[in-house]
């Protein structure tokens, strides 16, 4: 077999990039390409083409003090070639170019993909959190318990809380405090009382990705022997505008007591500028709907309720402590998320570690480029984003951009800082998934005959 040559390898390369984003080459580029000898790499053009190199990147940058935000602490790879080729083959366009005009019907990859995310990078990175605490206090398993000191406080931001499982859960992995519970929270939410008496329970609204009745954070077992202490040095901010899913909300987090443990519900909506917005009252019978947003919302005047409106900067000035790292902010506002992200100033997202947002067809997204928002979220705030997998699969989107992404249909995308050490694990979590996701070919492919599906079903 005749060898390839490297300048032959680059061409090839070349070759398929073309027609993956669909340009033209000149010729004449073509043809310097083949005759420069010198050439041996096209490190200019993919980038760093493995995890190793994505990690000796981050080694060889990373030589300033752990509080250094002057710059990227760690690079992000362009995309090789045949790494762009694998993600259009695992999530194709085929639906998404076919069903584009009717995005409602949800017939594209990106929505198979990622439709009900399980975050299994950011859940293993509190995991070892936790146990390394655990190991450097001396504590086994059995004696374990969140009183003892943990890795840090931690602060979350759910704007659009809707029934609040997810920010419970995102409490109760953050802080390591076994007493934040979903099955606590779900009983207290359901349970109604007229003047003060138990009147029987009302019913939530469904879940599309079934929060209230999936397995909640795992933490070391807790110590039977020690009483459970409700103070905690963590936050989660629950920003929820629809009037009767909140009133849910207050009255839960009054009867579990978390309200005084650091869980916060706020009646407010957040978008790019302060202000007031209507919302309908809502139904009694009923509460967390789910498909309600700014202006998604039929809204009858003598039925409605005006809602106070922050900008993202606004109310983190406002109800956050000065300063203080934000660990995880999680934005779904019915198709205005990148309206929370874009703000007037956008200071708040400076401070933010983890992010995690939808991408939507209706709402304020139908106009706006996904493509545009993950080039601000990366140039301005450097954060690293993916598309959100279940069954420890992920897609960095960031620099491995395919023209098809900018169709609008809902789908969930998580994104990393790159300017924190602190959540160095969580970058080196999701490019290795990301690699992962890519080494295994056809098992990860996420048409419509393998859409939802998880192993364990």
């Amino acid at each position: 077999m005749t060898p390839v040559t490297s300048n032959e390898l680059g061409l090839r390369a070349i070759s398929r990039y073309c027609i993956i984003r669909r340009v033209i080459i000149p010729s004449a580029l073509v043809f310097i390409l083949a005759i420069n000898t010198t050439l041996t790499r096209l490190d200019y053009f993919t980038g760093y083409t493995n995890a190793t190199k994505y990690n000796d990147a981050y080694d060889n940058q990373n030589q300033t003090s752990d509080d250094n935000i002057d710059g990227s602490i760690l690079e992000v790879a362009q995309c090789t070639p045949d790494e762009l080729f694998t993600i259009q083959q695992q999530l194709s366009p085929d639906d998404c170019l076919k069903h584009q005009h009717e995005p409602w019907k949800q017939r594209c990859s990106l929505t198979y993909a990622t439709r009900c995310p399980d975050a299994t990078w950011l859940k293993d990175h509190y995991t070892e959190l936790h146990n390394t605490t655990r190991r450097q206090h001396g504590l086994s398993t059995r004696n374990y318990n969140h009183t003892s000191p943990d890795a840090s406080s931690f602060l979350g931001i759910f704007v659009g809380c809707n029934k609040g499982f997810d920010a419970i859960d995102a409490m109760r992995m953050g802080s390591g405090n076994p007493i934040f519970d979903k099955h606590a929270w779900e009983d207290a939410m359901t349970d109604v009382y007229k003047r003060g008496v138990p009147a029987g329970k009302i019913k939530l609204e469904h879940d599309v990705c079934n929060q209230a009745t999936s397995s909640q954070f795992s933490l070391p077992a807790v110590s039977t022997s020690k009483p459970i202490t409700t103070t905690s040095s963590s936050q989660v901010h629950c920003i929820e505008p629809m009037p009767a899913t909140v009133r849910a909300l207050q009255r839960s987090a009054y009867k579990t007591k978390y309200d005084k443990m650091g869980f916060t519900v706020t009646h407010a909506a957040l978008s790019k500028e302060d202000g007031a917005v209507p919302f309908p009252r809502g139904d009694t019978k009923k509460v967390g709907r789910e498909n309600g947003g700014i202006g998604s919302t039929k809204c009858i005047s003598q039925n409605c309720v005006n809602v106070t409106m922050y900008s993202l900067d606004t109310y983190v000035s406002k109800f956050v402590p000065e300063g203080a790292p934000i660990d995880y902010l999680s934005v779904d506002v019915e198709g205005y998320d990148y309206n929370v992200l874009l703000g007037e100033n956008s200071s708040a997202l400076t401070r933010v570690r983890y992010l995690e947002f939808e991408y939507n067809w209706m709402g304020a997204w139908k106009d706006q480029s996904l493509h545009q928002a993950i080039e601000y979220l990366d140039q301005q705030f450097g954060f690293t984003c993916y598309w959100a997998g279940f069954d420890n699969t992920i897609w960095r989107i960031t620099k491995c951009w395919l023209d098809f992404y900018d169709l609008h249909f809902w789908s969930n995308v998580a994104c990393v800082s790159r300017n924190y050490n602190e959540v160095r694990g969580v970058a080196e979590r999701m490019e290795e998934m990301f690699h992962d996701t890519l080494a295994k070919g056809e098992e990860n492919l996420r048409d419509f005959e393998h859409r939802f599906q998880r192993r364990d079903q």
